[in-house]
Parts: C-alpha cells; sequence; structure tokens
C-alpha cells in the first residue's frame, strides 16, 4: 500500500507541476499586442512618407469622336480631373478606346443618327457628276460635306432630279435614310 501511495502522490505532484507550467506558458501566450495609438503634440515634426499614390486628383486630356452616318465626325476636346478611376470609366460606358496615352484618351463611337450640322442647314443635292450628295447649305450655294460619300443614283425622272437640283432639305435621321434608299441604285448604303 505504501508503494501505491506514494505512485498516487508522485502522479497528483506531476499533475500540479505540469498545471503551474501550463498556466505559466497560456499567461505567456495570450499577451495582449493590441497597438497603441500615439497621439502627437504639436511640437513634434511628422516625417513625410513618400507613397505612389498622388495626393492631388489626375487630370486628362479627354477627346471624343462622335461618328455620323452622313459621314460627319464631331471632334470634341476636353480636360478632365479625375478623382476616382472607376467613375471615369464608368462615364464613358459605350464608347471605344481609340488611343490611350499618360496624360490623355481619346474614344470614339458609331452614332445611328445624322450629326446636329447636318441637322441644321444639311440638304440632299446633285454633285456635278449626278451623284447624291449632302450639302451644307442649298446645292448651288452649298459645299459637299466631304467625309459623305457621293452614292450613285437610279435614272430619274425630270421632276426628281429637279427637286435634287434645288436640294431637298433633311428633316431628320429616318428621312435622310428614305432619301438615300429612294434615289440610290444599291439597297444598302
Amino acid at each position: 500500500m505504501k508503494r501505491w501511495a506514494w505512485i498516487v502522490g508522485l502522479t497528483i505532484g506531476v499533475a500540479v507541476l505540469s498545471w503551474s507550467m501550463i498556466d505559466q506558458t497560456q499567461q505567456k501566450t495570450f499577451k495582449d499586442n493590441t497597438p497603441q495609438r500615439v497621439i502627437q503634440g504639436k511640437q513634434e515634426q511628422i516625417e513625410s512618407v513618400e507613397t505612389l499614390v498622388k495626393p492631388e486628383p489626375l487630370k486628362l486630356t479627354v477627346i471624343l469622336k462622335e461618328h455620323y452616318i452622313d459621314g460627319v465626325t464631331e471632334t470634341t476636346k476636353k480636360e478632365e480631373t479625375i478623382w476616382s478611376m472607376m467613375d471615369f470609366w464608368a462615364s464613358y460606358e459605350g464608347w471605344t478606346v481609340e488611343e490611350q496615352q499618360l496624360d490623355k484618351v481619346v474614344f470614339q463611337r458609331e452614332v445611328d443618327d445624322i450629326s446636329p450640322l447636318t441637322k441644321q442647314t444639311g440638304y440632299f443635292g446633285l454633285t456635278e457628276d449626278g451623284e447624291l450628295a449632302v450639302f451644307q447649305g442649298l446645292p448651288d450655294q452649298g459645299k459637299v460635306i466631304e467625309s459623305f460619300k457621293p452614292v450613285p443614283i437610279k435614272p430619274l425622272e425630270t421632276k426628281r432630279e429637279n427637286e435634287l437640283k434645288q436640294g431637298i432639305k433633311i428633316k431628320d435621321h429616318r428621312h435622310f435614310e428614305q432619301v438615300v434608299r429612294q434615289f440610290s441604285k444599291q439597297d444598302e448604303v
């Protein structure tokens, strides 16, 4: 029995010793490592840290090219201040990037309409070669809008030919397409 008591005592001693060692280890392991906030006084100088992010917004030259069905291309140039690139790209959804440089972006898009210039001063007429063209102003006074490719026309009756010689005012997109289809040799322009 002495031997049995001695083994039990020894086991209890080892257990207590082990427990106290585990307790001390846990205290060391779970030490509070939360960073403390330091409040700096006004007299202390703050070191500046150089970063890759510029503190001011990005300034870009943006060029917008709109290509209309009448062949006119309108170009708009503007300077933009960009605070968020995500917002910048979202504002040009539907545009295609034609060119991109460090300080300049050129966007383009096809517009399924006639240009404001043509809406305002556009007339259909005949060129000296007898082709259908879009004129800026009346055909006898105006100039052919160079970017509109003249279209060969069907043989016309005299009344239709006279209308074109005098000029047909372009009203809107639908009217533009209707006149081109009506007078053109080609089915689709």
